[in-house]
């Protein structure tokens, strides 16, 4: 391997590497504070215009994270390491396949938000697992940050024409509506290649409520 390709390689996987715990810590304040995906979108929004966490770059996103430490977030924010602060505007504009985390360790963050905006069990909607598991495998797989085009849009379109429909925001979906919004998902997750087997037949136990232990999530 030529040097300027080993240089190149090692800036990939620190980039990768950086981009990933930023996500992490973003989706763990989240959880702290207790604030919707689209509250901190919306948060993302004041930061470059554009209501997507993963529009961000490098350094818009430990902007982000400053922003969620002072809104009551204790999370570790380090300073983006200066090989990556040379590359970081280039990077953000010539990669549209930004990196992303394994659903096996962001499913846990989402579930944590879950847990505490609905400590029990409602009687007659998704289990918070089910709710966490949604948000997830949209934010991997299906999120491509088109205007009206997010979570909430699409939520809306595959409960339309089922009964207690149509539905937009995820807290307000019914039991009735889980298979129709989750099962595209695992089917897209799968198609990309992204999940293994044990994978999916995990995600179709959480969808149908099945309360075994939720292990080996991602791919």
């Amino acid at each position: 391997m030529r040097a300027e390709n080993l240089k190149d390689s090692y800036l990939e996987r620190l980039y990768k590497g950086f981009y990933q715990a930023q996500n992490k810590k973003i989706h763990t304040a989240r959880a702290q504070l207790g604030m919707s995906l689209d509250e901190c979108r919306e948060l993302a929004k004041e930061i470059n215009g554009k209501p997507s966490i993963s529009s961000l770059d490098l350094e818009q996103r430990w902007q982000l994270i400053e922003a969620l430490n002072r809104r009551g977030a204790r999370i570790f924010n380090p300073k983006i390491p200066r090989e990556l602060s040379k590359i970081n505007g280039a990077k953000a504009v010539q990669d549209n396949s930004e990196p992303v985390m394994e659903a096996g360790k962001l499913f846990p963050i989402h579930l944590e938000y879950w847990n505490k905006r609905f400590p029990k069990d409602r009687r007659g909607f998704p289990s918070n697992r089910q709710l966490a598991l949604i948000e997830t495998l949209w934010e991997l797989y299906f999120d491509d940050h088109r205007p009206g085009r997010g979570l909430r849009g699409f939520i809306f379109r595959q409960t339309r024409s089922l009964p207690d429909g149509p539905v937009s925001s995820i807290e307000f979906l019914k039991n009735h509506h889980v298979e129709a919004v989750l099962m595209p998902l695992v089917r897209k997750g799968r198609s990309m290649g992204n999940l293994k087997r044990k994978g999916v037949v995990t995600f179709k136990k959480i969808a149908k409520n099945d309360e075994s232990p939720a292990k080996n999530l991602g791919g």
